[in-house]
Parts: C-alpha cells; sequence; structure tokens
C-alpha cells in the first residue's frame, strides 16, 4: 500500500520530499563543507591587490597613523579607504601576530553567515527542504568562499549582513541587547563598505512601513542610534585631519563614478593617471574598436584638465610623497592633500553626470549591462586567449554557474511574488539587502564581488520560492 501511495506521489512532491530528509541535508553540508575547502585550497595562493592596502592601513593603526604612507615622517592621513575593515586586520595582526589569520577568522565568519543564514530560513519556513535547496543554491557558488582567502571586506561583510537577516526576521521585539549589537553592526559595515550608509536607515523606514502599529519602534530608534554614535569617531577624526566632518572617505565614489563611464569605451586599457586600474576587455563590447584609440584620448585629455585645475593645490609634500613608494611595506594607494583630494572628488563627480547627461542611450545600455556582471562573473577576451584548457574551464564554470543563477533569480523571485508565494510583508528585510546593495553598485565600476555580501539574501528568498513553486506543482497533480 505504502509502495502504491508512492508511486501515485508527483514528481515534485518526491522531491520535496527527498530534500526534506536529514540525510539529504546532512549531505548537502557535507558537500558544501567540501566544496569550501578545495575552493580554498585552489585559491591558496592568490592574493587581490586591494589586499596589500588594507594591510598596509593595518599597520598604520597599530603604529598610532591611519595613513597607508605611515612610514614617512611626513605624510598625509587617508583620504580614500574607510576604517572599518583595516581596523578589523589591524585586530587580527594583533591577536595573532600575522595577517594571514585574517584567513582563518574569515573561515569562521563564513560559517557563521552560513549559520545564521540557514535560520533564517526556518524563521520563514520551518520545513528542512527549504534548507536543502538554500545548500543546494549555494554548492556550486565558488566564487563566495573565494574571498575567505583574501584581504578584502566580502566576508565579514557577507556575515554582518546575514546575521543582521536573521535579526530582523526572528519572532516577537527586539530586546536592547539585540538592538545594541544590531546598531553597532550596522556601524561597522558602514566603515567597511561606506556605500552601506542609507541602510540602517532604509531598514527602520521598511520596519515601520511593513509593522505599523505593531512595528519595534524603541529597537529599531536603538538601533539607528548606536550606528550614529559608531560612526561618530570617524567623522570627528576626519574633522580633526581634513577639516570636514563626514563618516564615509573624502573621495572615491565621484572618481570611481567618473572611470566606471569610460570603461565600456576603453576595452583593454592600463590606466596610468586616475585610478590606476585595467578595464575589462568584455565578451560584449559598446563601441566600435576603430573608436576604442579615439576615446583613450578624450580620456587622457580630460584628465589631463583635470591635473591642470588641481596643480596649483599640490605642495611639497606631496611631490615628496610621491617619490617615496619603495619605503612602503606593502602597495598603497596616492595620497593627496586634503584640499586636492576634495576638489579632485567634486570635479571627477562633475564629469561623471555631464558625460552620463550628454550620452543616454552608451550609458543606459552599458549600466544596464552592469546589473547583470555584478551578478555574474565575466570573461574576458585577452585573459581567455591567454589561459590554459584548465584556466578555460574554470573561467567558463565561473561565468556558467553565476549566469544560470542570476537568470533563474531574475524569473523566479517576480513570478513567486506575483503568485503570493513570496510576500513582500515577510520577506522584505531580505529582498532590500539584495535590491540595496544591487542598486547602489550599478553607477560604480564592474565588479561581481561588490554583491558576493548580499548573495546569501539571494538564495534564502530563492530557496524559499522554490519550495514554494515545487508544492504548487504537486498539489496540481493532487487536484
Amino acid at each position: 500500500m505504502a509502495l502504491c501511495r508512492k508511486e501515485h506521489m508527483p514528481f515534485a512532491a518526491r522531491i520535496l520530499q527527498f530534500l526534506d530528509r536529514r540525510r539529504t541535508f546532512h549531505a548537502l553540508l557535507v558537500l558544501n563543507v567540501l566544496m569550501v575547502l578545495v575552493t580554498l585550497w585552489m585559491s591558496r595562493n592568490s592574493m587581490l591587490s586591494d589586499g596589500w592596502s588594507y594591510l598596509n592601513l593595518a599597520e598604520g593603526i597599530l603604529h598610532g597613523r591611519y595613513s597607508m604612507w605611515w612610514v614617512l615622517d611626513g605624510y598625509y592621513a587617508d583620504t580614500f579607504r574607510a576604517p572599518g575593515y583595516p581596523f578589523f586586520v589591524a585586530c587580527c595582526l594583533k591577536l595573532f601576530g600575522t595577517w594571514k589569520s585574517v584567513k582563518a577568522v574569515n573561515f569562521l565568519l563564513y560559517w557563521i553567515a552560513l549559520y545564521h543564514a540557514l535560520r533564517t530560513v526556518e524563521h520563514l519556513d520551518p520545513r528542512r527542504s527549504t534548507r536543502s535547496i538554500f545548500l543546494l543554491l549555494l554548492l556550486p557558488m565558488v566564487n563566495i568562499p573565494f574571498y575567505i582567502n583574501q584581504l578584502y571586506t566580502e566576508i565579514p561583510v557577507l556575515a554582518g549582513l546575514t546575521f543582521l537577516m536573521d535579526a530582523y526576521l526572528r519572532p516577537g521585539r527586539w530586546s536592547i541587547g539585540r538592538a545594541i549589537t544590531a546598531g553597532l553592526l550596522m556601524g561597522f559595515l558602514i566603515l567597511c563598505k561606506p556605500m552601506l550608509l542609507g541602510f540602517p536607515i532604509g531598514m527602520v523606514a521598511l520596519a515601520w512601513w511593513f509593522g505599523r502599529r505593531k512595528a519595534d519602534l524603541r529597537g529599531q530608534l536603538v538601533m539607528l542610534g548606536l550606528c550614529g554614535l559608531s560612526l561618530l569617531p570617524y567623522g570627528l577624526w576626519s574633522l580633526k585631519h581634513h577639516g570636514v566632518f563626514k563618516v564615509t572617505p573624502i573621495q572615491g565614489g565621484g572618481g570611481y563614478m567618473h572611470f566606471a563611464y569610460w570603461c565600456g569605451k576603453m576595452p583593454a586599457y592600463q590606466d596610468t593617471i586616475s585610478l590606476r586600474n585595467f578595464t575589462g576587455d568584455e565578451l560584449i563590447r559598446f563601441t566600435p574598436a576603430d573608436s576604442v584609440k579615439s576615446n583613450i584620448h578624450a580620456f587622457e585629455e580630460e584628465w589631463a584638465g583635470v591635473n591642470a585645475q588641481l596643480a596649483p593645490l599640490l605642495t611639497r609634500k606631496d611631490s615628496v610623497m610621491m617619490a617615496s613608494w619603495d619605503r612602503l611595506p606593502y602597495a598603497a594607494e596616492p595620497t593627496y592633500n586634503t584640499a586636492y583630494a576634495l576638489m579632485r572628488e567634486k570635479l571627477l563627480g562633475r564629469l561623471a553626470i555631464d558625460r552620463m547627461l550628454h550620452d543616454p542611450w552608451y550609458t543606459l545600455g552599458y549600466k544596464a549591462y552592469t546589473a547583470v556582471r555584478l551578478w555574474v562573473i565575466g570573461i574576458q577576451r585577452q585573459d581567455f586567449e591567454r589561459a590554459s584548457f584548465r584556466s578555460r574551464v574554470q573561467m567558463l564554470y565561473a561565468t556558467g554557474s553565476t549566469l544560470l543563477n542570476f537568470l533563474l533569480a531574475l524569473v523566479l523571485l517576480p513570478w513567486a511574488y506575483l503568485r503570493g508565494v513570496l510576500a513582500l510583508r515577510t520577506t522584505w528585510p531580505l529582498l532590500a539587502t539584495v535590491l540595496y546593495v544591487w542598486l547602489l553598485h550599478i553607477p560604480f565600476t564592474i565588479q561581481a564581488r561588490y554583491t558576493v555580501c548580499a548573495r546569501f539574501a539571494l538564495f534564502v528568498l530563492m530557496a524559499l520560492a522554490l519550495t514554494g513553486l515545487l508544492q504548487r506543482f504537486s498539489a496540481k497533480r493532487n487536484a
């Protein structure tokens, strides 16, 4: 009789039953552990460039000087990076004596993030099958644990945002302890990724909107107040060293937005005059091949004009610092005096907006492509041509897995919300996190790592939607 019932059970129901088994869940958990360990082994010798500047700042903090140029007697306080992640690295250096300890801490934070992601799923759907689907979605995503071995903000911010999703979706009013923890964590995350500055305010507004009379305003206001207090020291430091009270670095956004506009017009260009970045030669180009040379010339001419306006602000101290690269223990970003940095940020921001407004069709097309590439790892033409067969397979796998995941989310989530499988009233913290991180990065340069911190939130939504989809298919077959 049991066999007969199983034979007549719809295929979708059998999938859900299989995924709901404890053994299946544990097997997927073990496979995820193995995936992480293999990724760590394969990336063990990889060190991305920004990591050295974070390490330089961490060393500066330990020597009482927040600057990449801290070894010099005459140095400028940093203008480029917020101090949250350098402070995190400095703590690891102080406690364990080596920067490589950051990798071990990242490893721990990754599993803490996974734990809170699974708890978040359980708050919304207690079935084990939904947690199994989450682990299944995560299994091919080697691009996330790749950052465990890097001195980048991605893993700590992933852990922090996932903890906050758990906190927001946990039933009941916030205790004072939870509100204080969330506020301090929000502040730390902003000091790691300044683009999160508006995130706590947005979360408070959404908590009130969706909660209305049941909204825990006390907890939210305590969180917001503690977040503001945690940002205050950096704002006062900036006031002391740069003459402006600002809780984000005094430069960076305008320059990256300006460079992002030009990236699509200058494929495979090595920048030596601005941010010293290399523009990718994407598979999809946004400018004719015969226009690249003239675009590069226009970019360099534009920068020549910017530098001409900034030249009167340069001092002898700037010249001495720029001539002292060989004295630095690690790679650093160019740091200039405050007046120079503020004016350059202002000029580049204006130029970026002016360029985008006067070239709307290119801007819309390129930014639409940017929106996709923030979730999908790209393949650069020259890298692919020079790569070995093994490296090509790895590139194709990274692009294919992230592309399929993005397309699935693009189709699945709108359907789930429109059909009532997902409810905004209960899932808004997850959706707000995904959309905030995604949309705020579109004006800037293309880097798929920018969305790593929001991917667990995305996978939770997808897991909930897939469970609902399978359940509906099963119900239709039974009807």
